[in-house]
């Protein structure tokens, strides 16, 4: 059986099954310690038992990187980073962890934040459709947003030109303490903003 554990500094080692995937944004080791230190029980790891020469051990089948930013109404959860090992995808994993955030956050000091946000690529359709299936909504398209990454920079980005391999949409999910939904917008995808312009 699958249980969610608290990640530790050691668990970098073990992760490469895990981020070595084409789906995976991988990060400096300094960023994930950052992480660990700042926001502990926001980052978390799920175990999986495997039996390996008779003996009963556990592996890591994915990860939960998030932390709080923002202030007022934009005081809120942000998932940096959800990944599953290729091996445990589409056993319900990614919504376990996702739900899992959701009610560390929702409610509880010191967070009880308004909403949980998270960035995918805007070609990620898997992604995309999981993320609505736990009701999160497009809010926002932000242009250009993974160019930096991939070496494209383009200091002049046209956000009215837009690119599905580079582009982002900003999806949130509203919580119990944002009441009358303010916090979400309707056809959020036709709503461009740039890089620079995402700030809370």
């Amino acid at each position: 059986m699958t249980s969610i554990v608290p990640f530790q500094a050691t668990d970098l080692f073990t992760l490469n099954a895990i981020n070595l995937d084409s789906l995976t944004e991988n990060f400096q080791v300094f960023f994930y310690l950052q992480y660990l230190s700042d926001w502990p029980s926001l980052f978390f790891k799920s175990e999986s038992p495997i039996l390996f020469n008779n003996e009963l051990l556990t592996t890591p089948s994915g990860y939960m990187m998030g932390k709080n930013e923002g202030h007022s109404k934009e005081w809120h959860t942000h998932i940096t980073a959800v990944t599953i090992s290729p091996t445990y995808r589409r056993l319900g994993l990614a919504s376990h962890l996702c739900n899992h955030l959701q009610k560390s956050t929702e409610e509880e000091e010191p967070y009880y934040t308004y909403f949980i946000d998270l960035f995918v690529r805007c070609n990620n359709k898997l992604a995309i459709t999981l993320y609505e299936k736990l009701g999160y909504s497009i809010y926002r398209r932000v242009v250009g947003y993974y160019s930096s990454s991939s070496g494209n920079i383009n200091y002049e980005i046209d956000k009215n030109k837009t690119n599905d391999d580079v582009d982002a949409f900003d999806m949130r999910k509203s919580l119990k303490r944002d009441v009358n939904h303010e916090c979400v917008r309707e056809n959020g995808e036709k709503f461009n903003v740039l890089p620079e312009e995402v700030r809370f």
